[in-house]
């Protein structure tokens, strides 16, 4: 079975080094048998060059999606737009797509070398004068330079876009909210929300008291990636009762169209604090970005767009470390209730 229409999942600026994870769309073509959709329940850095950033009050702004189904929005460069940028939060730098970047002249700066999960490669990069989503506006941004094919987009705004920025997805809504990081929005919300803090590693926010299987497990929110990616350690640690369906070999193939053995299966349930996936799907593979992270020998894993829409509303506050999940209206006092994924 092959993962077709790879994308780019996360980069990690060092300098003018960074760091690229490439990663296949929600559909898996092939011969695995169909899975239940998924559920939730509730029991209960490497230093960045400072940006010219406005800040500015919250910005409400009606959001799209490309064709896996992940979150864009109107992005202004310069004069020209508004253009489709996927938000991800799983990468560190932002990216417009080879083919605009040509369309608009951009200025090119020297090569940077990217780790994928094929090994080293070396890919352009640009300069934006002037970017703007809503009324954020940032100024002399160096972004990477990557082919719209690989991208699945006309780019992507990564985390030199939401630096001590708080990021609502509205799923409901279909909206997004950016305003500068501030306390917890849960008491705005209702009791159905909770509150669940992080640690940064790199410039990441990672989910802590997070458990799959009992054993405890990293957790990087990655809302430019449709389905979740796990790295070998946690794969080695589950139990097979605990999946759904038995691992299947696949092949993922890069942003430089190179193929990549891969696990598939489906985790039987992730525990985030005191809320509960089930029938997690998921993609296991020995990436060069855990490692990059310090992840390689620790079970981590990346939670992608299709669980994170099982929710009414994500906020993640880069700023203060934490990240506050809406579950559906009465999930929280009803802890039997399954969910199904939207």
């Amino acid at each position: 079975m092959v993962l077709r229409k790879p994308r780019l999942l996360a980069t990690l600026a060092f300098g003018l080094t960074a760091m690229a994870l490439a990663t296949p769309v929600a559909a898996i073509e092939g011969s695995a048998p169909p899975v239940e959709p998924a559920t939730a329940t509730s029991d209960a850095t490497p230093t960045v060059p400072l940006l010219n950033v406005t800040d500015t009050a919250i910005d409400f702004l009606r959001i799209g999606g490309d064709d896996g189904d992940r979150m864009t929005l109107p992005v202004q460069i310069g004069p020209g737009g508004p253009y489709p940028f996927i938000i991800d939060t799983g990468s560190h730098r932002s990216i417009v797509a080879t083919e605009l970047a040509q369309r608009l002249s951009l200025a090119a700066l020297p090569p940077v070398e990217i780790v994928s999960m094929a090994g080293r490669e070396t890919v352009a990069a640009v300069h934006l004068d002037r970017i703007q989503f809503g009324s954020q506006v940032i100024n002399d941004l160096p972004v990477l330079s990557i082919a719209h094919d690989a991208l699945g987009g006309a780019g992507l705004i990564g985390l030199d876009g939401l630096k001590n920025k708080r990021v609502t997805l509205d799923f409901k809504k279909r909206q997004l909210a950016i305003g500068k990081s501030g306390p917890s929005g849960s008491n705005a919300w209702d009791r159905n929300t909770i509150v669940v803090q992080a640690k940064s590693k790199l410039g990441q926010l990672i989910l802590v008291n997070s458990r799959i299987d009992g054993k405890k497990v990293n957790i990087i929110l990655d809302t430019g990636a449709e389905i979740s990616v796990g790295n070998m350690a946690l794969f080695a640690s589950l139990k097979q009762q605990k999946l759904v369906l038995p691992p299947t070999k696949v092949v993922i193939k890069s942003v430089t169209g190179q193929a990549i053995d891969a696990q598939f299966a489906v985790v039987r349930q992730i525990q985030i604090d005191s809320v509960n996936l089930s029938n997690v799907p998921m993609v296991f593979l020995d990436a060069a970005p855990f490692a990059e992270l310090g992840l390689a020998e620790r079970p981590s894993m990346l939670l992608g767009m299709r669980m994170l829409r099982m929710f009414d509303r994500v906020a993640i506050d880069f700023g203060n470390r934490h990240v506050d999940f809406q579950l559906p209206q009465g999930s929280r006092d009803e802890s039997a209730r399954q969910l199904a994924a939207r």
